[in-house]
């Protein structure tokens, strides 16, 4: 079976066709290393059937996952009794920010306050340099002992010891889970050892734990160190200057630190050869870890003349590249679909990695001519391509999403593939009036639910990628657009050499449009994406864009900005509005089944629709 031709380009070839550039030539080795060991991978495919004998039964069982913690650690030292930028002084800020914060939080979340410098003044003390307290310990509904601790937190320590306070926080966190530790300090450290190498020690240590910091009206000494301390522990560091900032980084992180960027699903491990290849059940999620091999994973079909979609996400917080290929094929080596995320993926500028291939049932094909339509059983293959000695993917943990849709009885009936260009886009508007809140979600299975027809106001800040749904029906397509405005010419400055941008995905998380805006505009800048109207033909288009509109259901809508250059950061407002257009319902295939019933996170959206969040 001959390779099909659509969804083969990589994100790399998608972003030139669709800017009208070309590949930069750096990337061209790694393009000729790619191809070079696909022909070997073929190679080695062929005599990996050559050599299987019986397909066996492997199953994986769920694992749980914890609750996150939050540990907020809080600088006590006596330069926090000075003025910030509004004239207020730094601790009445600080507790001011920490009343907003515990009050937007639940009570059923694991919160805990530390304090360091509390308590001994006298710069020569030895003790100045142990000085920190857990004063209110991490647990659930202690919203009355979090606020009584604020208002007694007070400035009067001798010394800044940083090591120390994490140190002792680290303890102070439970042994499973997510955990969140948050430090906000005005100063650097004055004692030993070096809080960074602390912070390097406690990650080093495989516990689950992220360190977020706040640098709170600092100088650049304490900003670096604060900077290191962040980029060892797998956080971010937050600049403050005043009560509003410090409130806004501190909401923000601890609303990340209950839903932080999360793969969910069974975790499996996937063979190295056929053989060896475990099983995926339709309408799961997995989750396995990117090797220096080809990982191969077994996809039986529940049902006659379905469509197999399969879905890949990965993340890499610092944006660097990735080149992961996913292919789909049969027992007899019938190439179904082949996709490649790169790292050049603009619609998500690395931080999250998207790819998407489907098996379906041609109708143009007679019964018995069909194979990858007609195979009892399909073969999945995930591999980290280029030089696996350079990639920096290695032992990136990754997600993938089955969905086997029914069987369409009345596809002679339904619209023919849509086209590029077929529709054109419609102005919106913006309704600054009647905007809503609206706080993105981190990951895909986090991503909050717009209405469309509706304006949301929220903030991004540099090194974010924010994930929204959006729910298309058949007939429909879907538009997006982000409007960004710098709120003073010196965030304006910043904003404009960041490269920012706003993409579409589909329900299978496969790319089908982005914009990725510019670099060098002033106050303000408009981005925007859409989708061609959603329609069953499209999987049978050889535009990548276009096949993914295939199914209806919740379209993903993404909104990122890369980091700044020196780790700074500022909150950047957005106004995002969505809507769709068309036909609901035109075209609407009629299923042998119930769609909705083999969709991967069905338990997630009945949750959703008993809390009256769907």
């Amino acid at each position: 079976m001959d390779t099909p031709a659509w969804r083969t380009m990589t994100a790399l070839g998608l972003a030139a066709a669709l800017t009208g550039a070309a590949a930069p030539a750096a990337h061209a080795s790694i393009t000729a290393d790619v191809d070079d060991r696909q022909e070997q991978n073929d190679r080695d495919r062929r005599e990996d059937r050559d050599m299987r004998t019986e397909r066996p039964d492997i199953t994986q069982e769920p694992t749980d996952s914890d609750e996150g913690e939050l540990l907020l650690v809080l600088d006590a030292s006596g330069s926090m009794s000075e003025p910030d930028a509004d004239g207020t002084t730094r601790i009445e800020a600080a507790r001011e920010a920490l009343h907003q914060v515990v009050d937007g939080l639940d009570e059923d979340q694991q919160v805990g306050f530390r304090v360091f410098a509390g308590e001994v003044t006298d710069y020569t003390d030895p003790a100045a340099c142990e000085d920190s307290e857990l004063v209110v310990p991490v647990g659930a509904d202690n919203r009355a002992e979090l606020r009584d601790a604020i208002q007694a937190y007070d400035a009067v320590g001798g010394r800044t010891p940083l090591a120390h306070a994490l140190s002792e926080a680290a303890g102070d966190l439970g042994q499973t889970g997510p955990r969140t530790i948050v430090l906000v300090s005005d100063g650097e450290e004055n004692c030993v050892p070096d809080p960074c190498e602390v912070a390097d020690t406690i990650a080093s240590q495989g516990v689950d734990v992220t360190i977020h910091t706040v640098g709170y009206h600092v100088e650049e000494t304490a900003r670096e160190q604060l900077q290191c301390i962040a980029a060892v522990a797998d956080g971010e560091y937050y600049d403050a200057d005043d009560v509003d900032s410090l409130t806004r980084t501190l909401e923000r992180v601890s609303d990340r630190a209950f839903e932080p960027f999360s793969l969910i699903g069974e975790e499996v491990t996937g063979g190295e050869n056929w053989g060896e290849a475990p099983q995926l059940e339709t309408g799961h999620q997995y989750v396995d870890t990117l090797t220096e091999h080809t990982l191969h994973y077994r996809i039986p079909r529940q049902l006659e003349n379905s469509s197999v979609h399969v879905g890949l996400t990965t993340h890499n917080p610092h944006g660097d590249s990735d080149w992961i290929r996913m292919e789909l094929e049969t027992w007899d080596g019938d190439r179904c679909d082949r996709e490649t995320m790169s790292g050049f993926h603009f619609a998500t500028l690395n931080f999250l990695g998207t790819a998407q291939v489907s098996g379906y049932r041609d109708p143009e094909r007679d019964a018995g001519e069909d194979p990858c339509g007609e195979a009892d059983e399909l073969i999945l293959s995930v591999e980290q391509i280029g030089d696996p000695a350079d990639a920096e993917t290695l032992g990136q943990a990754f997600e993938l999403m089955i969905y086997e849709e029914p069987e369409a009885l009345n596809v002679t009936d339904l619209p023919a593939e849509a086209e590029r260009g077929e529709v054109e886009w419609t102005d919106m508007g913006r309704d600054p009036r009647g905007a809503q809140d609206v706080v993105g979600g981190t990951s895909f299975n986090h991503a909050p639910i717009l209405e469309p027809g509706t304006t949301y106001d929220g903030g991004i800040i540099p090194g974010e990628a924010l994930v929204f749904r959006v729910p298309v029906e058949w007939g429909e397509h879907l538009q997006a657009e982000a409007y960004l405005e710098a709120p003073d010419m010196e965030t304006a400055e910043k904003f404009s050499s960041l490269h920012t941008s706003v993409g579409i995905l589909s329900p299978n998380r496969g790319m089908v449009d982005y914009d990725s805006g510019r670099t060098g505009a002033q106050r303000s800048d408009i981005f925007q994406a859409m989708t061609q109207e959603v329609r069953w033909h499209n999987r049978e288009s050889s535009t990548s864009g276009v096949a993914v509109t295939d199914t209806a259901g919740h379209y993903y809508v993404t909104l990122v900005m890369d980091h700044t250059d020196d780790g700074a950061t500022f909150t950047l407002p957005f106004r995002l509005t969505v809507d769709t257009f068309g036909e609901a319902g035109d075209g609407a295939p009629e299923y042998a089944e119930d769609p909705e019933e083999l969709r991967p996170g069905r338990d997630e959206r009945e949750d959703e629709q008993e809390d009256g969040r769907a």
